[in-house]
Formats: structure tokens, C-alpha cells, sequence
């Protein structure tokens, strides 16, 4: 009977109890951040992806045009879902290539051939190694679907498969894998730029920044993937799951909380609804305590002729982590040829110091390029090594061996293409204090070798060769009588005595600066400005924009779109150039006045960076308001007061608002680039006719109605100050009566506006905040977060910058209090003070006051960096 049941059974059609939310897969991730997490996904989510529907535009090409798609990619692998479910869901042919054959563009050239693929999917790396092979693009150009997805696609792969495989469509597709393959699949085919598009068939995105509130077009955020496709979680993993898969409000839905997943990425939304990925929040690249973007080295890179391939990554090298470049070619690339290449598009800071061409990227079973394959770098020979003549070039080399970790180090050998950074040069200081050496931090930017230290130094003393040039012998060579004469007129009665002027039609350099921005803002707010023109350097004119509208959406909750390409326009270009190239600016409506923002503010540099655009820059803004008439508006320091050495200036003597140079010591390459800019634009005005005025600005402090500060706050040098002492725990007494201003960014920038419409007379300001605090107050103010410095004497303080300096991870944060330390070799010196009287006169007279500084100001933006970490040792 049992038999016979078997052999008939019954015709009723069987009942699984599979469900559309039960468990379809449980796929692992490669742990390349940790462990493998055990991705479950559903029946649902699976069906989703393959569904064949016009939103899911790829899969609709592929169901009516497609015949035969290609297998690349492991079975372990979910893109591998996107070959054999998109062939096996819709009727197509599947063609599986075997594994020992994945990675062989000749054998799966012939495998597309003889079964007539046209749908092709792989990994962006796979896809630019097989474009090589002449046979591999006349098979591409047969297919109907070409799609990459699984790394970054770069803007280079996209344009070069629409110029070679002009009449098919290009995808790029984008997802987790705990959104089932992929949340995102967009076709590049006719885009100028790469992005995902928008989400697929039933899943929702948003963009949110940390405390997850959902951020607008062009500001970036995290992205956050919601939907059919989001998986159950992680196998076995509770806390990790609760982690990465939470409840948040689907605003496109009924307003329930929906369960969406965190995807780690950073993105923003473009005004036409695409999402842009701009890489992982968990991955912030940072070497030698500088941000690094590995994909625009990796950019720069592959604009080098006969580059096909380039990977970025930082890799630890004789115990040290260097920038480490690889690339294949299809010609032999000198490393130093390359270096010098892209040396000209990228600062010092982010050019590789290690190099190696392969005749191929490994690859993973998946396609993606293998980086724990890639074999150990070259570092860049610095040239032939050159023996120490004497002991002093010996004691630098040892010095320079010994903070880089470097085996030998030659005479001649730079310091900064041994791969320093301005953290190292405080090492560099501090090893040499021990051996009896003093040199000033800034010597060392001066004089980057051995030889030369060795040269600035005699083996007897600590004070410099007298066969070493110093800035101030070239600025007593220069006739300042016409400067002074100029600077004579520029008192009160000249204001009183003229007329406001109108600021009109405004070109802006610097936009996308702390003050820059600021100053965009108080131009829009203002009726009587038609139209600003922002100078921003950038690759296209839409991500300017997008650029400007975050800064401004960041700083000030509005990114103003209803204005740009009207009130707001973008000239693309650099500071460092000649504008005569700027068309745009040449025609209707005229430039009226230019705002001059832009500025390198730090006050070393290895290379020429400070000089090009602090002096570069006003050059180029110079000669174009000389060719279209407009009024200069440059922002400058009043640092450039410089410094008296062994009472070489009377000890009363100040900056005021009629002085350029009295003789004072400006050995410090941003101040002095600072003054040398100055001097150009007065020379303009006192010889060319050229319509000027300086703003001699101080600290540029948080503003004053919400405390916001500046986004890369870790920059600013009278904070750095403030954290030494935290860090030492202690400050010299005598250091409490010592006065600090803070310059409210708001205020500043409205002072500037009012400035500017001063009569052209009025050529020099210093609009700087005159409600001084003690220093002493503010380290006491420490206290609210975490415990304030103790007061000492001095030498206490002596001895705890000794163990400070011992400590190498210390030393690091000393660089604000070294770097400013023996800038005189030895010599007394006493800072030359600001004052501004006569530029707090005027702007009385024009309806403006600086507000006092009060606790309440500090403590709030002293509270803010502090949540940020920024006081943490």
C-alpha cells in the first residue's frame, strides 16, 4: 500500500511553508574590517532585485534585449546573484566561466564569442585590466549591458567605456550586501559624471548627518538604506545587528518607523535626486595627522599618460606608514618621472613616498583588486647618497635617520621627500636640543638637508651663519617712501572728509573658507550686491555648487539653490592663476569690487604652496582689477608686525594703521609672504592707480550669536596653544596677565563689508575684535571641561615640556608652542602689537561695535571642540 501511495501520489500541489521573509541565503562578508558577519537574507529581498520592472531599468534592458549573460563572479559572492538570477529569473542563457579562467581576458573573450553574451557584469578593476585586450572591447561592443560594480567606479572607466562601447548600456551598481546585492543601479551611458542614481523598485534612501536628522541636496551625510531588500541581520550577531540595522521614520511611507540600514558610506543628494558615495565614514584616511583623499591621488594618477590602473593605500614601511602608490601602465614609468608628474597637482603632503608598477592588479576570486596580494613598494630614491663632510651634516643625518625611522640618510637628502611633515619637524627640534643643537622649527622648512642646517650653523654656536640671507635685508632694499607717503592719508579725516562707495557686482576668491563663506553670506544678505561671482577650484561647475552649498547649508542651515546661477555664480579656476582665462568675469555684468579671501594660513611649508597663493594669489587679483577697474578688498594679518630683536625697535613701538615696514623681523615664511603681498597691493595703488584696501585680520574666532566655529578648528594656532597647556597640565604664571582677542567670524565679516565702502583714501584696516581677554582667564576656564592647567613657576613648566618632548606622541601636540620658539636664534625678541584705534573710529561711524567677549562665549565653543575630542592627549 505504501508502495502503491508512492507511485500515485497525490495530484494536489505541494505546500511549503517557505515564506517571502524567510531565510533565502547567509552570505559572510570578507572581514576585511574585523570578523565575517553572516549576512541573512530573505526570499523577498531576493525577488525584489531580479524583479523586471522600468524603475529597475537594468533588468527591464536585460529581459527585452539581452540573450545571454556572462558568469565572472565567485557563486560565494552575492554579485554573483545579478549574473545567474538576472539570466535564470527572465529566460536568458547563463554562460558560468570556470574559476581557473576568470581572470584571463583571452578565454573569456572567446566565451563571450561562441555563446553571443551580451549582458556582462564585473568589477570595476577586472573591467579596466580586460579593456586592454583589443579582442575583449570588439566582444564589449556586441553586448547590450555592460555593468561594474562591487569598488568606486572612476570617472575614467566611464568615459572611456562610452567612447569605446558607445552603443550599449553602462551600469553602475551600488549595495551593501545587507541590502540584497544592491540598493542602487544607475546607467552612465550619457552622464557626465559618475554617481548610483537613485535607490531601485521598493527601497527608500536618505542622507543624515550624525544624530541621524535628514540632510538636504548637496550636504553630506551618511546614507541610509531602507526597504524590501534591507536583510534580517547578521547570523548570531544581536549587538552588531542593533548596530547596523535600526528603526527610523520612512517619510515617503505612512510616518511608521521602518527598519533601514546604516550603510557606512558617506553621500549626498544632487539637485537631479542621484546619490553620490564619497567613500566610508569608518575610514577616515589619515596620515601624519593629515586628512588624505586617497581617490584623488589615485585621479591625479590616472591622467598620467599610459596609466590604466592605480591603487592608493597607506602601508607601514620599516616600521612607518607612507602613502604607497601602485599602477600598471602600458609603458615603462620612471618612479621619479612619475612623482614629478603628479607632484605638480597634488600639495607635498599628499604625493606618495613609496612606488611599484605591476604588469597587473591581483585580483580577488570576485574581481576587486586583491590589495593583501600587493607586493612591498619602493620608496623614491632622493638621489645618490652623498657622505656627511663634516660633524655637524652627520649630526643632522642622524637626527633626520632617527625621527623617520630611516636607515641611511645622506647630506643632501630633503627632509620632506624622506617623507616629514611639520609633526616630524618638532621631533627634529627637540633631538637636536639634546645633542646641544638649537634650530628654529622654521629652519628646517628653510633648509630641508643636513648641508644645509649644517651650513645655517656653526659646530660653536646656536646663531646663524652670517652668509645666510635674511627676508628683512631684501625689504630694507625696497623704497618704502611712496608707501609711507600713501599710508599718511589713511586717517580719520580722509574718512569723514569723502563719501561711502557702492560695492556692486562682487568676485570672491576663497569662498569655501571659514571667512570666505562668511563673507558670501553678508554679500547675499545685502540688497545693494546684484550679483557674486565665487572663484572656487573644482573639477566641474556642478560639484562647485554643491561644494558651496554644503559649506553654506553647514554653516548656516540654507544653501541658498534659488540663487546660484543668478546672484550666486561660479567662475571655476585657481588664485594661483591668471584670471585672463576667466571669461565669465570679462562679461556683463562687470566685476565692481573683489573680495580676496583666499589664503594658505599655516606658517611653514616644505614647499612653495605659501608663496603661490599668499603672494600668487594678490598678484593675479591685482592685475585683474587693473584691467577692469574694480576695487581690491584683501584680507591680510597684523602679524605681519613682526617681531623686535634685541632691541632693534623702540620698546613702545605697535602696528598701526599707517605702517608697512619699520625695520622689523619678518623671518617666518607666512608672515613674510603676508607682508610681501601687502606691499604689492600699496605699491599698486601709490604707481598703477590700482583701488585697494587691506584688512589686517587677527584671530578668527567662533561667532558670536551660536558659537559655531570653523569646521577644521584643529587648524587654528591659538587653539592648538590652549591644548598644549591642557595636555602639559600647567602654565607659567607669568603667562596669566598676557592678553588674547577673539574675533568673532560673523562681526569680522560684517566689518569687512562696512570697510570696504570707505573712500578709496582709506587704504588699511585692522578689524579685529577690541575687547581683549587674559590668557589666564581662559585656561581657567578649562575647569567646565575636564579640568583646567594648574598655574607653576617656571621652571616647573620647563621640566614638564621635557618629559613632554620625550615622549614622541607628546612632542607631536607641542608643535603650536615649538614652532614659534627661537625664531631669533637665541636672540631676545618681543612681539610688535596691533593696535586699532583708528579702524574701531570708523567703524563707529558706520553703525558697528565689537561685542565684548564674554565667559559665556568661551565656554561655549571650548565645550564644542571638546566633545569633538580635540583636547584628548
Amino acid at each position: 500500500e505504501e508502495l502503491l501511495n508512492a507511485s500515485h501520489p497525490s495530484p494536489l500541489p505541494p505546500h511549503p511553508s517557505i515564506t517571502p521573509d524567510d531565510l533565502a541565503d547567509l552570505i559572510y562578508t570578507s572581514g576585511s574590517t574585523g570578523r565575517p558577519k553572516g549576512v541573512m537574507l530573505h526570499h523577498r529581498g531576493i525577488c525584489n532585485e531580479l524583479t523586471v520592472h522600468p524603475v529597475n531599468k537594468r533588468n527591464y534592458i536585460a529581459k527585452n534585449e539581452g540573450h545571454a549573460v556572462l558568469g565572472l563572479t565567485s557563486l560565494s559572492f552575492d554579485g554573483s546573484f545579478v549574473e545567474h538570477g538576472l539570466a535564470l529569473f527572465n529566460g536568458l542563457t547563463f554562460v558560468l566561466v570556470h574559476d581557473d579562467y576568470v581572470n584571463d581576458p583571452l578565454e573569456v573573450t572567446r566565451l563571450m564569442n561562441d555563446n553571443q553574451v551580451d549582458v556582462i557584469c564585473t568589477a570595476q578593476s577586472r573591467m579596466v585590466s580586460f579593456m586592454a585586450s583589443d579582442g575583449f572591447l570588439e566582444a564589449l561592443r556586441r553586448c547590450v549591458i555592460v555593468m561594474c560594480g562591487g569598488e568606486k567606479f572612476p570617472d575614467g572607466l566611464m568615459r572611456r567605456l562610452q567612447e569605446q562601447v558607445p552603443n550599449t548600456h553602462i551600469f553602475n551598481c551600488y549595495g551593501p550586501t545587507e541590502t540584497t546585492v544592491e540598493s542602487n543601479s544607475h546607467e552612465l551611458t550619457h552622464e557626465e559624471c559618475v554617481t548610483v542614481g537613485r535607490p531601485l523598485l521598493n527601497i527608500q534612501e536618505y542622507i543624515v548627518d550624525q544624530d541621524l536628522n535628514e540632510l538636504p541636496v548637496g550636504v553630506v551625510g551618511e546614507l541610509l538604506i531602507g526597504g524590501v531588500q534591507v536583510a534580517r541581520g547578521y547570523n548570531n550577531l544581536p549587538d552588531k545587528t542593533a548596530e547596523a540595522f535600526i528603526s527610523w521614520p520612512d517619510k515617503n511611507g505612512d510616518g511608521h518607523s521602518s527598519r533601514f540600514y546604516r550603510s557606512g558610506d558617506f553621500a549626498r543628494w544632487d539637485e537631479k535626486g542621484r546619490v553620490h558615495i564619497l567613500g566610508r565614514t569608518d575610514n577616515q584616511v589619515k596620515l601624519r595627522g593629515q586628512r588624505i583623499e586617497l581617490g584623488e591621488i589615485e585621479s591625479v594618477m590616472m591622467k598620467v599618460e599610459g596609466v590604466n590602473n592605480v591603487v592608493v593605500l597607506i602601508r607601514k614601511l620599516k616600521g612607518k606608514d607612507h602613502l604607497c602608490a601602485y599602477f600598471v601602465a602600458d609603458r615603462e614609468i620612471p618612479i621619479d618621472q612619475m612623482k614629478t608628474e603628479i607632484s605638480r597637482s597634488l600639495t607635498t603632503y599628499m604625493v606618495p613616498t613609496a612606488y611599484l608598477q605591476l604588469p597587473e592588479m591581483p585580483v580577488t576570486p570576485n574581481g576587486k583588486i586583491n590589495t593583501k596580494a600587493l607586493p612591498e613598494p619602493q620608496m623614491v630614491a632622493v638621489g645618490e647618497y652623498v657622505v656627511p663632510e663634516n660633524e655637524m651634516e652627520q649630526t643632522f643625518c642622524d637626527i633626520f635617520a632617527e625621527v623617520l625611522q630611516a636607515e641611511r640618510v645622506g647630506a643632501t637628502d630633503s627632509f620632506f621627500d624622506l617623507g616629514g611633515t611639520s609633526l616630524n619637524v618638532t621631533r627634529v627640534i627637540i633631538e637636536a636640543d639634546k645633542r646641544g643643537v638649537h634650530v628654529a622649527y622654521g629652519d628646517v622648512f628653510t633648509n630641508p638637508t643636513p648641508r644645509k642646517l649644517a651650513a645655517l650653523l656653526t659646530p660653536l654656536t646656536t646663531h646663524p651663519s652670517p652668509l645666510t640671507p635674511h627676508p628683512s635685508s631684501i625689504d630694507r632694499d625696497f623704497n618704502y617712501i611712496p608707501l609711507d607717503t600713501l599710508l599718511k592719508e589713511n586717517t580719520l579725516d580722509a574718512f569723514r572728509q569723502g563719501s561711502l562707495q557702492q560695492i556692486g557686482n562682487v568676485l570672491l576668491t576663497g569662498a569655501t573658507g571659514y571667512l570666505g563663506i562668511h563673507i558670501l553670506k553678508e554679500l547675499i544678505d545685502r540688497d545693494d550686491v546684484p550679483v557674486i561671482w565665487c572663484l572656487v577650484r573644482a573639477e566641474s561647475e556642478e560639484k562647485a555648487q554643491n561644494r558651496l552649498k554644503s559649506l553654506l547649508y553647514y554653516y548656516f542651515a540654507k544653501n541658498y539653490k534659488e540663487l546660484f546661477g543668478s546672484r550666486i555664480r561660479i567662475a571655476l579656476g585657481d588664485v594661483t592663476k591668471d584670471f585672463s582665462h576667466l571669461s565669465p568675469l570679462t562679461s556683463h555684468p562687470s566685476i565692481d569690487t573683489v573680495f580676496n579671501c583666499a589664503a594658505v594660513v599655516k606658517h611653514f611649508s616644505s614647499g612653495t604652496d605659501i608663496e603661490d597663493v599668499n603672494i600668487g594669489g594678490a598678484v593675479n587679483c591685482i592685475q585683474f582689477c587693473l584691467k577692469t577697474g574694480a576695487r581690491l578688498i584683501h584680507t591680510s594679518t597684523y602679524s605681519i608686525g613682526g617681531m623686535s630683536v634685541a632691541g632693534s625697535l623702540d620698546a613702545d613701538k605697535v602696528l598701526t594703521e599707517q605702517d608697512l615696514y619699520f625695520g622689523q623681523y619678518l623671518d617666518n615664511q607666512y608672515i613674510h609672504a603676508k607682508f610681501m603681498a601687502e606691499r604689492l597691493v600699496l605699491d599698486g595703488i601709490a604707481h598703477h592707480g590700482l583701488k585697494a584696501k587691506i584688512m589686517r585680520l587677527g584671530n578668527l574666532a567662533p561667532r558670536s550669536t551660536d558659537g559655531e566655529f570653523q569646521i577644521n578648528f584643529n587648524t587654528n594656532s591659538s587653539m592648538g596653544r590652549i591644548r598644549v597647556f591642557k595636555m602639559l597640565g600647567c602654565y607659567p604664571y607669568d603667562m596669566n596677565d598676557q592678553t588674547m582677542e577673539f574675533s568673532p567670524i560673523n562681526e569680522v565679516a560684517q566689518a569687512i563689508i562696512l570697510l570696504s565702502q570707505t573712500p578709496d583714501s582709506c587704504t588699511v584696516f585692522h578689524p579685529y575684535n577690541n575687547h581683549p581677554v587674559l590668557f589666564g582667564d581662559v585656561l581657567a576656564g578649562l575647569s567646565k571641561i575636564g579640568g583646567a592647567p594648574v598655574q607653576v613657576e617656571e621652571e616647573e613648566f620647563a621640566r614638564k615640556m621635557e618629559e613632554a618632548k620625550a615622549d614622541p606622541d607628546r612632542a607631536k601636540l607641542l608643535q603650536s608652542l615649538v614652532a614659534y620658539q627661537d625664531m631669533a636664534h637665541g636672540q631676545q625678541v618681543r612681539t610688535v602689537e596691533p593696535v586699532n584705534e583708528y579702524t574701531s573710529q570708523v567703524l563707529y561711524r558706520l553703525g558697528f561695535r565689537w561685542s565684548a567677549t564674554s565667559w559665556d562665549y568661551i565656554e561655549r565653543f571650548l565645550t564644542a571642540i571638546y566633545g569633538f575630542g580635540f583636547f584628548e592627549s
